[in-house]
């Protein structure tokens, strides 16, 4: 950034709240050129008590988004091409294209102040069983996290920081928040992607326990399983209750958030996203 920079910057900001459109059209398409540098200040003023303002700069944040993370997704993707991606920095990134001012460390902090309440009342010297319903206890009954069964297709239900506020998402973000917090805790927790509904597993090697993050932490069966996956008018077969990666299931989290933008005709979301998807699957 030049020293000229952030003077213009500023005062650029100050012109969001102008009354002629033009004025602000004209700022705004400026600011998008900017880019990364023009993102501290568009923050800042995301946070402030003018709502024009506010609105304004979030909008034109929306705007800047896509252009970084597509960088970050393919850096993330590149960075760990030969292994498995960073869940947590991953489903950060994607958090930052739904709520550009969003803070990844806040979210940290609730993450890592979840598993330290928790802590305490983990056991390693328990069997699986008692281990996973002491989270279980914890998560969905203490804190309250359940699935949003009333407002299902709402993007905010695929975004970590807004389920961590609202204790409420999707299936398979509800079973994020299981690993991240299991990866804190040195538990063994992986995902598994059913057709139609993501589950997690407690994948300790003598005693796996399947379980629905959605309802709850409901501990299910194989076979339950599979009368679920057939309820939807699917065969099943046994891999279905193998464990997936990070990147398949960020990949998932991203067509989620597909469907739900395309219901709301938000196209210009779709390309970015499934421009994401691509990056991830190595083909962008």
């Amino acid at each position: 950034m030049t020293s000229s920079q952030p003077p213009e910057i500023s005062s650029l900001i100050r012109l969001l709240d102008d009354r002629d459109p033009f004025v602000t059209d004209q700022v705004g398409n400026r600011l998008v050129e900017m880019g990364t540098e023009a993102v501290p200040f568009l923050e800042m003023a995301s946070r402030g008590e003018n709502l024009i303002l506010k609105t304004r700069a979030l909008k034109i944040l929306g705007r800047i988004a896509p252009r970084q993370l597509a960088d970050a997704f393919r850096n993330l993707s590149r960075t760990h091409s030969g292994d498995d991606i960073d869940l947590e920095q991953g489903v950060l990134l994607l958090m930052q294209f739904g709520h550009p001012a969003a803070d990844a460390e806040h979210v940290h902090q609730q993450l890592d102040r979840l598993a330290d309440d928790l802590a305490p009342e983990i056991n390693p010297q328990v069997p699986s069983g008692q281990v996973l319903q002491t989270l279980i206890d914890y998560l969905f009954h203490q804190q309250g996290f359940h699935g949003n069964q009333d407002n299902y297709i709402d993007p905010d239900n695929s975004y970590l920081d807004t389920v961590l506020e609202n204790k409420t998402g999707l299936p398979i973000v509800l079973s994020v928040l299981c690993i991240l917090i299991g990866q804190r805790l040195g538990l063994p927790i992986v995902g598994i992607g059913l057709p139609y509904h993501f589950i997690a597993k407690y994948n300790s090697l003598t005693d796996p326990i399947l379980f629905d993050p959605f309802h709850k932490g409901r501990i299910l069966t194989p076979e339950k399983c599979s009368e679920m996956v057939q309820g939807f008018g699917i065969p099943f077969e046994p891999h279905y209750l193998s464990p997936v990666s990070h990147r398949e299931i960020l990949t998932r989290m991203i067509q989620n958030l597909v469907i739900a933008y395309q219901k709301l005709g938000e196209e210009d979301k779709v390309g970015s996203l499934r421009e994401y998807s691509e990056i991830l699957q190595g083909r962008g």
